[in-house]
């Protein structure tokens, strides 16, 4: 197979596991979260949550930002591995919606290289208590893009990305 063929695959592949992780019960209409997928070494939707910090979630502010209460502290959340649309422009009215959603009552956060950025916010990849990471299923589904400056799961997240792209899923792409 060709370099560019195994790069389309597993484009493909991650953009299934997306899909079905998000059909198998994280949907935002599900009751009770529970487990959609197995943690694996390639799998950038999923991942076990035992080791993550645990945070209750106080308010979403955008889609890619929210407060957060962990160890007694209140402190303010940017999803790491994501750029979600500001307030105001298209798009922004969803992610937010969906990340309401996807992290409602509690989380778990995951550090990277980085701790804080230049307001101050807390830097981390949030999942949702199931191991959904809600950074890659928002990019998944065409609601954010990923961040591309750096972290550990960028290149999945890209990855993601550009499989939603492709497949003009959700509201970021012109269709």
């Amino acid at each position: 197979m060709s370099r560019g063929g195994g790069l389309k695959m597993t484009r493909l592949l991650s953009l299934a596991i997306a899909l079905a992780a998000l059909a198998w019960g994280c949907a935002a209409d599900a009751p009770v979260p529970r487990s959609t997928c197995t943690p694996s070494a390639d799998s950038i939707l999923c991942a076990a949550v035992a080791p993550m910090q645990r945070a209750r979630v106080a308010r979403i502010v955008d889609g890619d930002t929210l407060h957060v209460e962990v160890d007694g502290r209140d402190e303010t959340v940017r999803l790491f591995g994501i750029n979600a649309p500001e307030v105001g422009q298209p798009c922004a009215d969803e992610a937010t919606a969906r990340l309401r959603a996807l992290a409602a009552g509690e989380v778990r956060l995951l550090p990277d290289a980085r701790n804080r950025d230049r307001y101050g916010r807390l830097l981390r990849y949030v999942y949702a208590r199931d191991g959904l990471s809600i950074d890659a299923a928002l990019v998944a589904e065409g609601l954010a893009l990923a961040w591309r400056k750096d972290g550990a799961l960028r290149l999945g997240i890209i990855a993601v990305e550009e499989d939603a792209r492709d497949g003009h899923k959700g509201c970021l792409w012109d269709k």
